[in-house]
């Protein structure tokens, strides 16, 4: 279904029941899990292709103590390492941190904490570069600057003409701006106060180069719409460090703007303004665009009979169901509630709805953890494609009514546009 290849998950355990619970369940959230009895077999693994994360139980190793296997373990770990245990001392921590042990997993653990944790730890370790838009008349100072970050691992566009900003924001989408504040069509502080005009392009960070050192011109440029000022004849370690911390505190705000808090997953805001863009680019494109409403069945009865908590759970699992096996190129968001929507640009209703049947299979197949033991849940969903004309007020209300015509025939299952697809 397009969806991202699975993350290569390496676990040493014993325990051949909770080696095979780990497993199944972290294959429905789109890991591969390989599972190790022997050191061999383990460091022969290692060396050949290293996980994305290895995990240690407690159980350890066959023919191997754990003092012995982790530390070599470690070393040719490419990244965390990750030990499941029962409560331990601070002594026996230290101990294992030692040997290479990056992060720790209590017993009994909860499966949906363990992916989330791994989630955050992978996604540090694997966070895209910074993008870095260089606004500079000066072909000599551009090719500086962009030099000193690409080394740096990060992704640089440089504009010589500051009159196409605005075609350099839409098509780069930087994180960061680096405005010359000299040059011959205009100021940076002008072009600046020009971009904070628009809502969209209010909150990326402007940091000024210039050969200027007077502070007081300096916090006037940083006054009409700047966030810092550089001198040019710095350093590129100065560069480099300065664009990293203002790029990392916009990536974080603007994550916190965006995004649902709970799931992670586009807020409502952000979903619905996402598609009335996506609209305008399939319109523009010719090109096909499907939309789908998603509820979880029966979510009341989730809450009044395993608490609030809970019901946050089974939210969470549906959202990292949907941000690891929607493809790259699709938004999906927290509408509201137990409600989701996701859009999937370039794609026909049908394909759509193979995608949208394809998670509802894997989230059914969940087990959702409560307090005395475990359960199933299953959603269902409406899809709309976009027809000539259409508004994205009218596609949501689309695949509304798609939606309701699936959880009036049965629940679990897709409702199409004029259609519905049985589970």
């Amino acid at each position: 279904m397009g969806e991202n290849q699975p993350t290569l998950i390496y676990l040493v355990t014993c325990q051949q029941q909770q080696a095979a619970e780990i497993s199944s369940q972290l294959d429905l959230f789109g890991f591969s899990v390989k599972v190790f009895t022997k050191q061999s077999w383990l460091l022969a693994a290692m060396h050949g292709t290293p996980p994305a994360a290895l995990l240690v139980d407690e159980s350890g190793l066959e023919d191997a103590p754990l003092s012995q296997a982790l530390p070599l373990a470690a070393k040719l770990a490419k990244g965390p390492v990750l030990f499941i245990s029962e409560p331990l001392p601070v002594v026996r921590q230290l101990e294992l941190l030692r040997s290479g042990i990056t992060d720790f997993i209590g017993k009994p653990f909860d499966l949906l904490r363990l992916i989330d944790r791994l989630d955050h730890l992978l996604e540090r370790s694997h966070e895209s570069p910074y993008r870095v838009l260089v606004v500079d008349d000066s072909e000599t100072s551009a090719t500086w600057t962009r030099t000193m970050l690409t080394q740096a691992g990060m992704q640089v566009a440089v504009l010589h003409n500051p009159l196409n900003i605005f075609l350099s924001l839409e098509r780069f989408k930087p994180e960061i701006i680096l405005m010359d504040v000299y040059m011959p069509e205009c100021t940076g502080d002008e072009i600046a106060q020009v971009v904070r005009q628009h809502a969209s392009y209010d909150s990326i960070p402007i940091v000024f180069l210039s050969t200027e050192t007077s502070r007081g011109r300096q916090l006037m440029a940083r006054s009409m719409g700047g966030d810092d000022f550089l001198v040019k004849s710095s350093d590129g370690d100065e560069l480099i460090a300065a664009v990293s911390i203002t790029a990392a505190r916009y990536r974080r705000l603007r994550r916190w703007m965006t995004c649902d808090s709970l799931t992670g997953l586009l807020n409502h805001t952000h979903i619905t303004d996402s598609l009335t863009h996506e609209i305008a680019r399939a319109k523009a494109e010719q090109s096909p665009l499907a939309f789908a409403m998603i509820d979880i069945d029966h979510f009341k009865q989730v809450n009044d009979n395993f608490g609030h908590s809970t019901g946050d759970r089974v939210i969470k699992s549906l959202a990292r169901l949907l941000r690891q096996h929607v493809r790259e190129a699709a938004f999906a968001g927290r509408y509201g509630g137990e409600e989701f929507a996701v859009i999937f640009p370039d794609t026909t209703l049908i394909r759509a709805a193979q995608q949208m049947d394809y998670l509802r299979n894997r989230f059914s197949a969940l087990d959702l953890q409560r307090g005395d033991g475990v359960f199933h849940a299953t959603f269902s969903a409406g899809l709309a494609r976009l027809d000539p004309g259409m508004s994205s007020r009218a596609l949501i209300e689309a695949a509304d009514e798609a939606l309701y015509r699936a959880k009036a025939a049965g629940r679990n299952q897709i409702g199409l546009a004029n259609m519905a697809v049985q589970g």
